[in-house]
Parts: structure tokens; C-alpha cells; sequence
């Protein structure tokens, strides 16, 4: 692994390069955040360890620069400083740092900071090797062109397993296309299907981050996982899906309610997902959008699981 070490002091810069190539990994140095800056952009790293006070740019005004030079691309980045005050750790983190070393640097904790950065690295290759794989078109639904359902769970479980590592929410929906039944029985079968195809379009252009999923649950059912989502911003984005599938204004008699193919979602959301199963959330969400069916449709409900013994209801 290519670690890129940030650090002006040549004294403690010869010292962790030694403690990170006993630990079997090469070392980039850096000796200021304009030339670390520089290196990413010309030889890349896979982790950055950046020391928080230094001449010119700062650890804190450095890291964000390089976040925003990588793009979506994500490495691991860890800050070295002598400050242990908590508004200092709060600025760190909301630069970008992922952890923290305080000075002195003691070897074993750096080595076990690594190994711990090491895991996220791989699971980071996991999820882009299997996003490759989902290339092949036996891992999408033949009909709709969003994840088979198959495919899906394996994404979201590799999803659920680095949220858990990291103390992440996460949110799942489920849309349901309301008197899809009655639909196909009275516009036909050829009908129905570019009804799912127009609907799963609609969700899609609706989920708009990159690592968002979204798959075929079963028949006029859709799933979609917002990792690192809360209640709110599941809210949110469902609402979003709701409106844009009903102004759609796919003519629909049968549903004497609303005239037009509309939708029904339910959601859920844990804040906690290390003390929560991932099948009991998909659940959970299932059972909210059985509460909107029973409303009569067209609406949003998202669950939030604190953990698995506490659950609340908000109603939408």
C-alpha cells in the first residue's frame, strides 16, 4: 500500500516513514500540504496521514482540496496533531479526516490504524469489483434495467457490511406501483410492462447519488438503498420519487383515486446499523409500505429503528 505522509518536521517525518515501512507499506513524503496536494494529482495513494499544524496550508484546509481533487474516488485519510480538544477532532473530521493519531505517535497504534484503513481499502475494492461485475447483464432485471434481485442483495450486503464499520445510517425503500393488477388487466400485458419500465426510469433518474441502489423487489415492486441516509433525506428522496412517477401522467382508469399511475412507498431507516440485521430493515420498510396501501396509496412512510428493540413511527 502507498501511503502518502504529510508532515513538517523532518524529525517526526523520518520516524513515522519507519514505522510505516516496518509495517510492510511505501511512503510518499510530503513536506507541506501545497506538495502533497501535488503528489496525489501526480502519483496518487492509497492512504494519506496529514500532520494538522503546518506552514502554509494547514491539515485542515489541505485534506478538503485533496477530497475534492479525487472526485467520488474515496482513500482513507488519517490526521496527525497534538490538539485533543473535541472542537479540534469535530473540524478534523468535518475536513474530511476519517481518524485520528495524537502526537507522540506510538508505533503499534499507527500500525493498528492502518490495518484497521487496510480493511476499508479492500471492502472499497470489493464493492468497485462487484459494480464491474454488475456490467453483465444477467445482474440486471431483463425487463427494467435496474438490479436483478439477486444482484441487489449482494450489493447491499456489501454495502451494510463497510456502513457498520463506519457507524453509518442507512435507508431502504420500497415502491410499490398502486393497482398495478387492475392496470394490466385493463390496458393488457404489453402495457403493464412499459408501465414497470416508465416507473423504474422514473425511480432511477429520482436516486441521484452514485453509490445509491436500486433493484426489482418482486413483480410492481422496486428497492432502493440510500447509504449514509437518514429519515429525513429518505424522506426526501422518496417524495421526490413519488411526484416524478405521477407526473408521469400515465393514464390509469381503473384507479378511480388519482386517474394516473401513481405509487406507494415505505421506508425505513437505522442509525444503528452495527446493532441491526439488514434483513429486518428491508422488513421494516415493507411494513411501512403496508401502512400506506391501507391509507390508500400514493403516499410516503418511512420507519426509523433506532435499534431492533426500539421502533418509532412517523407519520408523513
Amino acid at each position: 500500500m502507498n501511503v502518502l505522509l504529510v508532515e513538517d518536521s523532518p524529525t517526526l517525518r523520518f520516524q513515522l516513514t519507519r514505522f510505516i515501512e516496518e509495517a510492510g507499506h511505501s511512503v510518499i513524503a510530503a513536506e507541506s500540504g501545497e506538495i502533497a496536494i501535488q503528489l496525489v494529482e501526480e502519483q496518487g495513494a492509497d492512504l494519506v496521514i496529514c500532520d494538522v499544524d503546518m506552514p502554509g496550508l494547514n491539515g485542515y484546509e489541505t485534506v478538503p482540496i485533496i477530497r475534492e481533487s479525487l472526485g467520488e474516488y474515496w482513500i482513507p485519510i488519517i490526521f496527525i496533531t497534538g490538539r485533543e480538544q473535541t472542537e479540534d477532532f469535530v473540524l478534523g473530521f468535518k475536513a474530511g479526516a476519517d481518524d485520528y493519531l495524537v502526537k507522540p505517535v506510538q508505533k503499534d497504534i499507527l500500525h493498528m490504524k492502518i490495518q484497521v484503513m487496510e480493511r476499508f481499502i479492500l471492502m472499497q475494492r470489493q464493492l468497485k469489483a462487484l459494480k464491474e461485475d454488475a456490467k453483465r447483464p444477467n445482474q440486471y432485471d431483463p425487463l427494467t434495467h435496474v438490479y436483478s434481485q439477486s444482484y441487489f442483495q449482494e450489493l447491499s450486503t456489501l454495502h451494510w457490511s463497510i456502513l457498520s464499520r463506519q457507524q453509518l445510517p442507512a435507508s431502504f425503500l420500497i415502491v410499490d406501483v398502486d393497482y398495478y393488477q387492475s392496470y394490466v388487466e385493463y390496458y393488457g400485458e404489453q402495457a403493464g410492462e412499459l408501465c414497470l419500465k416508465q416507473v423504474a426510469n422514473a425511480i432511477h433518474s429520482s436516486v441521484q447519488r452514485p453509490g445509491d441502489l436500486v433493484g426489482r423487489f418482486q413483480d410492481d415492486h422496486f428497492i432502493v438503498m440510500l447509504p449514509d441516509t437518514g429519515d429525513e433525506g429518505s424522506e426526501h428522496v422518496a417524495e421526490r420519487i413519488r411526484q416524478t412517477v405521477e407526473s408521469l401522467t400515465i393514464e390509469h382508469k381503473p384507479s378511480k383515486a388519482f386517474g394516473v399511475v401513481s405509487v406507494s412507498i415505505g421506508g425505513s431507516t437505522s442509525y444503528r446499523v452495527r446493532s441491526s440485521s439488514l434483513e429486518l430493515i428491508v422488513e421494516l420498510a415493507y411494513e411501512s409500505l403496508q401502512w400506506v396501501k391501507r391509507k390508500g396509496g400514493n403516499k410516503v412512510e418511512i420507519l426509523k429503528a433506532e435499534n431492533i428493540e426500539n421502533i418509532s413511527i412517523e407519520k408523513s
